[in-house]
């Protein structure tokens, strides 16, 4: 509607007038539904003519409106433009044309669009003085547009759902529509998207050849549907190869108006179908009869087929000893695969939460900062790792990083390493068991070579001593009357002795079936060598006496271990029993103990020697020793045995990870070394 203000020519709702844009006629009149024809004096600012379909449009008539204003009945101005030129010329007689877009609320409260167009003539100041206009109702196009921009809304919706990328463009190949999946394809949104040139996304060298295509599709055969592979360029320049499908829209003349086009990434199908392939791959792996290592060799040649994996380990948590070990690691910086206690690194949070995590530097930082993970090792720019779960329980994680480049590892990585999570637990599994399958059938069959082993012993030696033990004890129950006081004495130490070498005996048995079964609490603490020396070499002052042996001690009291001292007592007593054992009378052992560097470092441990210059070790049984193998050979004095001290000593041991070395030469004595943790380096473990 036309503003009554000769210096502005702009519209706004408080510039309308009391009185709407008014066309003048004359004696004209329209009144055709829907069109009303006005003629407006600018001079008294009220219309003075109207069609009579005003009433119709807005309820009022033309005299009611001239008295409220037409002003006061329009609720918004959506659009408007003025424009003022000579007429055919002439610069004395010049005219305004204008447009605008009203909502009234009519008499009845109903809301209706209505358009204005009209001219004003102007005098020689550029005054208004006369407009001629229409008014005409556009509410019913109004409300089918809305109709339409619903359906479109509702169309819309049904391509996002698709899973097939769908892109509309005009004969000018500029993009009309695309679907979300479109826009996943492309790496943007629709705002970025549609308004573009599908030119622009198509790779430089290969242009000449889409425009040839496009111009083979448009002038070819008639062809409602057309298929082609082709290129397409992402908004982060990656290259995507795209299967299409195209149609084409033409009106009634075979112009062309549209292409609508369905598009499949290619590369998405391929790398399904290399995933499955390698799957299947690593699941007939796993069946093979190949070590687990080399298993994990071929899982990591296998990811590698997918994804950048320079840098790959896989992780197991050791729930029994709570720790965290690395079976298969390959890295270009960090090469310590040594087990580990669990920390609240990025592998740890994976075990944790039992899911698969993309960490660059920033979501590190948050991880930090929330206090989930602490930096351990070398920082990546990009981390992703995944967990390997058996039966819903998380047993390990697999891990690929990129040390210098933090875009080569995304979501789609992501989600291909979850995929192949599942079959790589699932081999992993079956690889674990059959490896602990062979390890028990090796363990049964040791087993039982030792209880054979076992059994032959204790039906051989353990004859000797209770032979002794009921041979002397029946003279002594028979003949006592007829013994002398010398005899009986003789006989009762031999007894005395008989069941001395028997309680040995019996203890080691116990100790070896305890062992075997597992029915020993390893429970190692800080504990005085001296002292344990001590205890021991008290239970064997019998002994020593008898023999006449040397006893020479270099020990500083101030040692101590990290062991269980149960065991080691075990130990070091049938160590030194059999020292003593082996030693002739009036010989000599000796005892030390002092604490060593280990290699150049600041490491520590402590070294127990133990020395006799007695009847010393044949080759060939250093040979069954270090075979692991149980055989007695009798002491100086005809000491019995059944051969389990030295095996039981060498296991308890290792058990308090330790070592157990043996040097001997026949007729020139045995030396044992034994090496134990310190203290101090036990607690830096």
């Amino acid at each position: 509607m036309h503003i009554i203000n000769k210096e502005q020519p702009q519209i706004s709702v408080s510039q309308i007038p009391n009185t709407p844009t008014s066309i003048t006629s004359g004696s004209l009149s329209y009144s055709s539904f829907g069109h009303v024809m006005y003629n407006l004096d600018f001079q008294t600012g009220e219309y003075i003519f109207m069609s009579p379909s005003v009433e119709l449009l807005t309820g009022y008539s033309k005299n009611e409106l001239n008295e409220i204003g037409f002003k006061s009945i329009v609720k918004k101005v959506y659009s408007n433009k003025i424009d003022r030129y000579k007429v055919n010329g002439d610069s004395n007689l010049s005219v305004e044309e204008f447009y605008a877009k009203y909502l009234i609320e009519t008499k009845s409260g109903e809301n209706k669009w209505i358009e204005d167009n009209s001219f004003a003539y102007l005098d020689k100041d550029g005054d208004r003085l006369n407009a001629v206009g229409i008014l005409r109702d556009t509410s019913s196009l109004h409300a089918f547009i809305d109709k339409l921009n619903e359906e479109k809304n509702k169309l819309d919706k049904i391509f996002d759902l698709s899973d097939t990328m769908l892109i509309q463009v005009d004969k000018d190949l500029k993009i009309m529509m695309i679907n979300k999946k479109g826009c996943r394809v492309f790496g943007g949104d629709k705002k970025e998207i549609i308004g573009k040139n599908l030119n622009d996304f198509i790779p430089k060298h290969l242009q000449s050849n889409f425009e040839q295509y496009i111009d083979e599709i448009i002038n070819g055969d008639d062809v409602l549907t057309r298929s082609t592979v082709g290129k397409l360029k992402t908004f982060d320049n990656k290259i995507k190869t795209i299967e299409w499908h195209n149609t084409l829209l033409r009106d009634k003349n075979g112009e062309l108006i549209s292409i609508i086009a369905s598009g499949q990434e290619i590369t998405e199908r391929r790398r399904e179908e290399k995933i499955r392939k390698i799957i299947s791959e690593i699941l007939d792996e796993a069946n093979s009869g190949k070590h687990l290592y080399e298993v994990f060799k071929f899982i990591h040649k296998s990811i590698s087929k997918l994804m950048k994996a320079e840098n790959f380990y896989i992780a197991y948590h050791n729930r029994e000893q709570n720790l965290l070990t690395f079976p298969y690691c390959v890295d270009k910086y960090d090469d310590d695969s040594a087990p580990k206690k669990l920390g609240k690194g990025l592998t740890e949070y994976v075990l944790r939460t039992g899911k698969s995590v993309l960490v660059d530097k920033k979501k590190d930082s948050e991880l930090l900062q929330k206090g989930e993970t602490e930096l351990i090792g070398e920082q990546s720019e990009i981390w992703l790792g995944v967990p390997l779960k058996i039966q819903n329980k998380v047993i390990g994680v697999l891990v690929v990083q990129d040390y210098e480049d933090a875009s080569t590892y995304t979501e789609i990585e992501q989600q291909i390493l979850d995929v192949v999570a599942y079959p790589i637990s699932r081999a992993i599994e079956r690889k674990i068991v059959d490896t602990e399958r062979e390890k028990l059938i090796i363990q049964l069959q040791e087993l039982n070579a030792s209880k054979d082993q076992l059994f032959s012993l204790i039906s051989h030696d353990l004859r000797n001593p209770f032979n002794s033990l009921l041979g002397f004890a029946d003279i002594l129950a028979t003949e006592f009357d007829s013994l002398t006081k010398e005899e009986i004495k003789e006989y009762n130490n031999v007894i005395n002795e008989s069941a001395k070498n028997l309680y040995g005996m019996t203890n080691n048995l116990l100790h070896y079936s305890r062992y075997q079964l597992g029915k020993f609490d390893y429970r190692p603490r800080k504990m005085n060598m001296g002292e344990v020396i001590r205890i021991v070499l008290e239970t064997q002052k019998h002994n020593i006496k008898k023999k006449d042996i040397l006893l020479i001690k270099e020990i500083d009291q101030s040692i101590s271990v990290f062991a269980d001292e149960d065991l080691i007592s075990i130990a070091f007593g049938n160590i030194v029993e059999n020292a003593i054992k082996y030693t002739n009378k009036g010989g000599m052992v000796k005892i030390s103990v002092e604490k060593i560097g280990i290699d150049d470092s600041d490491k520590s441990s402590v070294k127990i020697i133990i020395e006799d210059d007695g009847v010393g070790i044949p080759e060939e049984n250093l040979v069954r020793i270090e075979n692991k193998e149980m055989f007695s050979t009798p002491g100086t004095m005809r000491e019995f045995g059944i051969g389990l001290g030295l095996f039981l000593s060498r296991d308890f041991i290792t058990t308090n990870n330790g070592k157990l070395q043996i040097k001997s030469e026949k007729g020139k004595g045995t030396t044992v070394s034994i090496d134990l943790p310190d203290v101090e380096h036990s607690i830096n473990i």
